[in-house]
Parts: C-alpha cells; structure tokens; sequence
C-alpha cells in the first residue's frame, strides 16, 4: 500500500501532467478570444497585400472578380486534385467545428475573397468560396480565365498571352494580382494571416517559409521540386 507521501507526490504529479496537456489550448483560445475582440477593422488579405491604393484601383476598373476554383480545375486539373489534401482548401471546416463560420474576425482568413466584392459573402449565398482557394492566394482570377479564352478561342491563338514552361508546355501567363509573376506579392498573402498571433502558423511561414512556399509549386503538398 502507498505511503501518503507517494500518494501526493502522484496526484501532483499527474496535475502538471495535465496543466501541460491544456496550457497550448488555453494559449490557442486566448489567441482566438483577442482576435474576436480586436478593434481593428476586419481583415482583408488582398487589400493588405496590394496596399489600399492598388486594392482600390484594381477593384474600381471592374476588371478583377472571383470565379472559382471549378474554373481552375478546366486547365489546372492536377493541382485541382492534388490541392483538395491541402488544409488551406478545408480552413472553413474549422470554423464550423469550433462555432465560428459566421464570425467576420475569422472569415478572412478562412475563406475566399471575404470582404472583397465578388468574394465569399456567407455559406448559403457563395459556398463556391469556402476555405483557402486558388484565389485565396493570388486574388481574383478573372483576368487570367479572360485571357486563356481569348488565347484559345475555338483553337486559334488571338493574342500572345502563353509562355512555355520548363518541360516545354505551353501554359497562359499573368492576370493575378498575386500571380506566380509577382512572387513577392505571393508571399506578402501568406504572411498577412499566417501572422504571431498564431504562432503554429507563423513559425511554418517564417522559419521553414522557403520550404511551404515552395511546396505550392507542386500539385502534391510534399512532392519534390526537379
């Protein structure tokens, strides 16, 4: 039988055990309960990328609206498939887990477009912009949709617009505000909601960014560059 000592000496043990345990979701529902209750307005990554000026610009020449990863998936199919295991896709599934898929201090992060015209406005009006898309990333992608159906419009090339690729396939270029074109740009989306807020992101984005950024060039999450 144990002495009352190693009775005590085990209950306190086994407390540490599980203040350890709940200390990171403690941590993690703080972070969330500062948000809900920041000031500031809502976020828009988009706008926080390209700056308020060349946000306005670009939303006042009506040129830019979401379309949709569907419209993707016509000529990038493999990264349609492959993206569908990536978390980003199912980001919006989190808040529905945890109660917050109405809430506009998480809808920016969690979804497409949100706050822009043309984005993610709820699940019952735009569920097509649910989670992180293709357009969570690089913006609107009407202008690039535009361009690839004037390029090959009934088979034959109307305007320039295609480049070649490394293995020599032709591939439509430019049209994102955020496009592969403008990397930098790419990268300032990333960090404007991979932030210190949530460190678990933050420490991927920022210590190990190389290597996350340049595991969206592949259309597997994990498969190596050549």
């Amino acid at each position: 039988m144990k002495s009352p000592y190693c009775r005590t000496k085990t209950f306190f043990v086994i407390l540490i055990l599980c203040l350890a345990l709940t200390q990171p979701s403690l941590a993690k529902e703080n972070r969330i309960q500062d948000e809900l209750n920041n000031p500031i307005p809502t976020l828009n990554p988009l706008r926080k990328a390209l700056g308020n000026k060349a946000f306005d610009r670009a939303m006042k020449s009506g040129k830019y609206y979401y379309v949709g990863n569907k419209k993707c998936r016509l000529c990038h199919r493999e990264f349609f498939v492959g993206r569908m295991k990536d978390p980003h896709v199912h980001s919006y599934e989190r808040l529905v887990a945890t109660g917050y898929e109405k809430n506009s201090r998480c809808l920016g992060c969690h979804t497409t477009g949100y706050n822009v015209e043309t984005g993610y406005t709820d699940f019952k009006t735009t569920p097509e912009l649910v989670g992180v898309q293709c357009e969570g990333c690089h913006g609107p992608g009407s202008v690039h949709v535009s361009r690839q159906a004037k390029e090959r419009s009934f088979g034959i090339p109307r305007i320039n617009y295609t480049q070649k690729n490394k293995n020599g396939k032709k591939t439509i270029k430019g049209g994102f505000l955020a496009g592969t074109d403008r990397p930098k740009m790419i990268k300032r989306m990333c960090l404007s909601c991979h932030t210190k807020r949530w460190r678990h992101s933050f420490a991927r984005t920022t210590h190990g960014f190389k290597a996350a950024y340049d595991s969206y060039k592949t259309p597997l999450p994990g498969d190596v560059i050549e």
